[in-house]
């Protein structure tokens, strides 16, 4: 991204870095066989929400939180009825849930 000023007669230009998510190299997963990109989305959209409070400007914020919400509505209609859940609580570096590997009772 890149942001320009015009400070006088002159334009000042900034490059401003971005996160790319997700960091890993995506690979489909187990998801709907409708939508095998269901995780590697489910991922962004999280980060997105994740980052929701560092957003200083509360418009900005808001807008932004429009986005996630439309994203996560998405996910559940693309996702279909293969999807039991899908929810934004319990995230910010939290335990993981929902047994597996690395769920509860496998630490």
């Amino acid at each position: 991204m890149t942001i320009c000023f015009r400070i006088g007669n002159q334009e000042h230009c900034f490059t401003i870095p971005v996160v790319l998510f997700p960091v890993s190299p995506w690979r489909p997963g187990p998801g709907p066989v409708n939508y095998p990109a269901f995780l590697h989305d489910a991922t962004i959209v999280g980060s997105f929400h994740e980052a929701l409070p560092k957003v200083a400007d509360e418009s900005v914020r808001k807008a932004l939180q429009v986005g996630v919400n439309n994203a996560m509505q998405a996910l559940k209609t693309r996702g279909g009825d293969y999807v039991a859940k899908i929810s934004l609580e319990g995230t910010a570096g939290g335990p993981p849930t929902g047994g597996g590997a690395h769920g509860p009772g496998h630490e």
